[in-house]
């Protein structure tokens, strides 16, 4: 019977625990790397556009709430001007009743 070896011989250097502890580099294709500078520029510039547009559509809808409000306000008073001059003129007719 011949002797075979289940598994050629490792290099020291190339156990698992001496891959996983430093640093090992990866030819491959450099296209699809990112400066890490480029990437935190574009992540805060992304940030401060959503920023923007999100006070950009609460201030609109302030504006509009507030407008609401403004119309409210004004239809109220206007009922209760109406209210006052019915009230007013119940109080007449009551009064020449008697």
């Amino acid at each position: 019977m011949r002797d075979v070896a289940p598994f050629p011989s490792a290099a020291p250097s190339s156990t698992p625990d001496d891959r996983s502890t430093s640093f090992q580099a990866v030819e491959g294709n450099a296209k699809e790397q990112y400066s890490g500078g480029a990437l935190l520029v574009t992540a805060y510039a992304a940030l401060w556009v959503v920023l923007f547009a999100w006070v950009a559509i609460v201030w609109r809808k302030q504006g509009a709430l507030n407008m609401r409000l403004l119309d409210l306000e004004r239809v109220i008073d206007k009922a209760a001007a109406k209210a006052d001059e019915a009230g007013a003129r119940a109080e007449v007719t009551v009064t020449k009743k008697k």
